[in-house]
């Protein structure tokens, strides 16, 4: 685990002490099979990443089968029948209501995965939020990763001047960069299932608390305890949150003014395509991913819900 030399006023809140202006968190929304797609837009403009995707409308996605509900849970997919040349289509969801700090429950069946030998070549699926501006308000990717990668990554990425530590993380996460500023970010590696590991065990529920003094992930996976459940909440280290355990990710630092560089959040779902080259499977990612269809008939998101509660004081 990489540590951060912190200023010394921030010391006793590592330490466990809940900050004087911890809030208590109330639930504001929740989002499942009732109400989903009355409370998310569909993202069609080109992929800011230069990804080789075709993001859908809703329309579009409906008469093809890309986005609705299954087993309970609502299905976000992508075209899994077509070669193409131009960019293979699929699903971005963008929340229409956006949040500033709060508590984000999102109970996941199923994440995009490859099938067969090299299926996760090109495939880049996240569940995140960001806010406008970008990144001057901040992003929070939450679920993150490219081709076959087995563990999750969680990001942090601001406007220049935000430093953190991982203090208060599990064990087994490590932190890979400590600036957040622009395209790289700030990065903690862990342990967490992904991908087709993920699936196979039913998933599970991330849950993350962005305060003004941190911002926090933790998985419970399906086949885990029992995921605590968060109606009403105080926030903060040693708080009512407690009853979630150590935190998977956790983001702190006295370098890093969370107040500033995150705010105005919506939550985005999507599955992307190519973010970095594939190698024995074709001579480019775009080759693989365009000629191999049958490949992606795994890369969906099932979501049961998510739960967000935002301060109520």
């Amino acid at each position: 685990m990489v540590r951060l030399g912190l200023a010394v006023g921030s010391a006793a809140f590592l330490l466990g002490r809940i900050p004087q202006d911890s809030p208590k968190y109330s639930v504001a929304a929740v989002y499942d099979q009732s109400n989903f797609f009355d409370n998310f837009d569909f993202f069609s403009d080109p992929d800011p990443t230069h990804g080789f995707v075709q993001y859908v409308d809703a329309e579009t996605a409906n008469r093809y089968g890309l986005a609705g509900f299954s087993d309970g849970g609502i299905y976000l997919g992508v075209d899994h029948t077509n070669v193409t040349q131009t960019g293979r289509p699929s699903v971005r969801v963008v929340s229409k209501t956006s949040f500033t700090r709060g508590v984000f429950v999102a109970d996941i069946a199923h994440m995009p995965a490859g099938t067969g030998k090299g299926g996760s070549c090109g495939l880049w699926p996240a569940f995140w939020t960001v806010g406008p501006n970008w990144p001057a308000s901040g992003e929070i990717d939450i679920i993150e990763g490219v081709n076959n990668q087995l563990a999750d990554v969680v990001t942090l990425h601001t406007a220049p001047g935000c430093s953190v530590a991982n203090e208060g993380s599990v064990s087994s996460t490590t932190l890979r960069s400590s600036d957040c500023q622009g395209n790289a970010g700030c990065s903690q590696d862990t342990a967490a299932t992904y991908g087709a590991a993920f699936n196979e065990i039913g998933g599970g529920t991330y849950i993350v608390e962005w305060s003004a003094e941190a911002i926090s992930v933790w998985f419970f996976p399906r086949n885990g305890p029992p995921v605590p459940d968060l109606e009403t909440v105080d926030g903060g280290s040693g708080s009512g949150l407690a009853a979630l355990g150590t935190p998977l990710a956790r983001f702190v630092g006295a370098a890093c003014d969370f107040r500033q560089n995150f705010k105005n959040h919506s939550i985005v779902f999507n599955t992307d395509f190519c973010g970095d080259f594939c190698s024995g499977l074709g001579s480019t990612c775009e080759q693989y991913v365009g000629q191999n269809p049958d490949a992606f008939a795994n890369a969906y998101w099932l979501i049961n819900s998510i739960k967000v509660l935002t301060p109520s004081s």
